[in-house]
């Protein structure tokens, strides 16, 4: 089977319906990719996402498609994952909060969805943690009572929840 040229792939591109522009973004050499970014369909901006180089993400960084942004957040050069935090996609922040510099972690501290706090939870410098310690979702706080410097465990102890008591007091009784 001949390659496809860079010329077919951008003709392809131009004049193909759906399924002939999805299966050259899946099999064209991914050097040519960088011309599918702007793909009018989110499939085959997707399958641009993943298997373009990381270096060429940042035009879908802002991608009207979470699942675009998803696959962005995951493979796209850690330094870029700043420019994420506040996507509206809790899942987007959640893969960017698994990725990003820990230095970045306070500012989601208190996002507004448990799964990204949770993340931030287990990431984060410990120094940060008991501002962490009464957060309202149980997964968090245990999260936070695995983690948590031996010296503010006591802020957890009268926890309402028995599973995070039990953590502490376990972890207290090894002090």
């Amino acid at each position: 089977m001949n390659k496809m040229t860079e010329n077919e792939f951008i003709n392809i591109l131009k004049a193909g319906d759906f399924k002939e522009r999805f299966y050259a973004v899946s099999t064209a050499d991914p050097l040519y990719l960088v011309h599918a970014l702007k793909d009018k369909d989110e499939n085959v901006r997707y399958k641009v996402a993943s298997r373009i180089s990381a270096e060429n993400l940042t035009p879908l960084m802002n991608d009207p498609f979470k699942e675009v942004r998803l696959i962005v957040a995951k493979r796209i050069d850690a330094k870029e994952l700043p420019k994420m935090l506040n996507d509206k996609s809790f899942w987007v922040r959640h893969a960017a909060a698994e990725r990003i510099d820990e230095t970045y972690l306070p500012s989601l501290m208190h996002d507004k969805e448990p799964i990204v706090r949770i993340i931030v939870a287990e990431r984060i410098g410990k120094e940060y943690l008991k501002d962490m310690s009464k957060d309202p979702e149980i997964l968090v706080r245990k999260a936070v009572a695995k983690r948590i410097p031996a010296e503010y465990l006591p802020l957890m102890q009268d926890d309402a929840s028995e599973s995070i008591r039990n953590i502490v007091a376990e972890r207290m009784a090894k002090l």
